[in-house]
């Protein structure tokens, strides 16, 4: 993944509430399983980014409460995920990247889904504190900065 990539994840990161993080989380999935596709199956790389989907993964597994009222629905997405998890590790052992399509189609979808209840989830970011984006990334020689209008000002932790 390129660090303007990793950039645009930590912004939207900042300033996402619940529903977008897990949306921001799937995303970061896609990202790296189409990355570990774009890549020779014996390099380091595919492994690399295989190993970073299943971060991902690994933080979406966390993230299910069997013991909601929804319990049904989280135990359908914990073997949804698991699922996902026993392909992305074949395809590592493997190196087979055919292993990974599935994965990838799978939770493109439940992506999808959770990016229809992000839209309604009016929520507050979670990260207070954080410089407020307007303008987004710009774009120098070899480089991406954040312009922020607010930056050096209310940061920090509160005592």
């Amino acid at each position: 993944m390129t660090d303007e990539v990793k950039q645009g994840f930590i912004m939207r990161i900042s300033q996402a509430n619940k529903s977008r993080l897990v949306e921001i989380v799937y995303d970061m999935f896609l990202s790296y399983t189409r990355e570990a596709l774009a890549q020779d199956a014996k390099s380091e790389s595919y492994h690399r980014a295989v190993s970073h989907a299943r971060g991902c993964l690994s933080e979406l597994i966390d993230s299910v409460h069997m013991e909601s009222e929804a319990a049904a629905l989280a135990a359908n997405y914990y073997n949804l995920y698991r699922f996902a998890e026993r392909q992305l590790i074949l395809a590592d052992l493997r190196r087979d990247p055919e292993l990974l399509k599935e994965p990838l189609s799978i939770m493109q979808r439940l992506r999808d889904a959770w990016a229809e209840v992000a839209k309604q989830d009016k929520s507050a970011p979670l990260m207070k504190n954080t410089d407020v984006v307007y303008a987004g990334m710009t774009y120098g020689p070899g480089d991406v900065s954040v312009d922020s209008t607010a930056a050096g000002t209310n940061r920090g932790f509160y005592a």
